[in-house]
């Protein structure tokens, strides 16, 4: 099989003929440039990944018969981040890097020093692109935003949470391995300001604060360190 065939996420792909929608239609034949007869692997959390064929293009969907499964529908491991909202392009990055960096779950959060909305239907997209081109098996979830002492002080308890806090001489450093084994990872990266004093304190009193680096980071490369080094260094 080529390795140049397209991946394309269908949620609703659950027959061996099924349809899929007008925005999937625009994109595979507008960018794709797919015909009728055209192969591609489609992927969800439901069938798996099937080696895929257009059947018919009609004018406001695409018929397709699944040929045979390429691969088994396995979850992730849980992995968190949860990103205090920064710059659209850099919020973008973020979402496309740790995506591919095994990202389960998406926590948008204002701070303080926050000053940007992201829309979070564009945010979702990104996330089903990146999943595509990573040959990741499922899609990470993104929560609306909440305020991030309201975050802080309701914690998803399935996992273990470190807080990136830059200027912090007691945080740990480097990251130390027997800190990433056990429950599953969560990490709390701040705004392009970092987080207030306030901030700082609840955050030391109800996760692991920790530093990535001796320099200051921005908050995407903040973000994109954390995932890297948690998948390197857990076992």
């Amino acid at each position: 099989m080529s390795r140049h065939i397209p991946r394309i996420y269908c949620p609703d792909c659950n027959g061996e003929i099924f349809v899929v929608p007008e925005y999937q239609k625009n994109h595979m034949i507008n960018v794709l440039r797919m015909r009728e007869g055209a192969q591609f692997l489609a992927f969800n959390e439901t069938k798996g990944e099937w080696l895929c064929e257009v059947r018919e293009i009609q004018r406001a969907s695409i018929s397709i018969g699944m040929i045979y499964q390429t691969r088994k529908f396995v979850r992730a491991q849980k992995l968190a981040l949860a990103m205090c909202q920064i710059k659209p392009d850099n919020m973008k990055l973020v979402i496309e890097k740790c995506t591919e960096l095994g990202v389960t779950d998406f926590y948008l959060l204002r701070s303080e020093y926050t000053n940007y909305n992201n829309d979070i239907s564009k945010l979702r997209r990104i996330a089903i692109l990146a999943s595509e081109q990573s040959e990741r098996m499922d899609i990470p979830s993104i929560t609306e935003e909440r305020h991030l002492d309201e975050f802080i002080n309701n914690l998803p308890a399935e996992y273990t949470w470190f807080s990136a806090i830059e200027r912090n001489r007691d945080a740990r450093y480097p990251l130390d391995v027997a800190l990433l084994s056990g429950s599953p990872l969560g990490f709390i990266v701040g705004a392009e300001g970092g987080f207030s004093d306030n901030e700082k304190l609840l955050l030391k009193q109800n996760t692991i604060a920790i530093r990535l680096s001796e320099n200051i980071l921005r908050s995407e490369t903040a973000a994109i360190a954390c995932i890297a080094c948690a998948g390197m260094l857990k076992k």
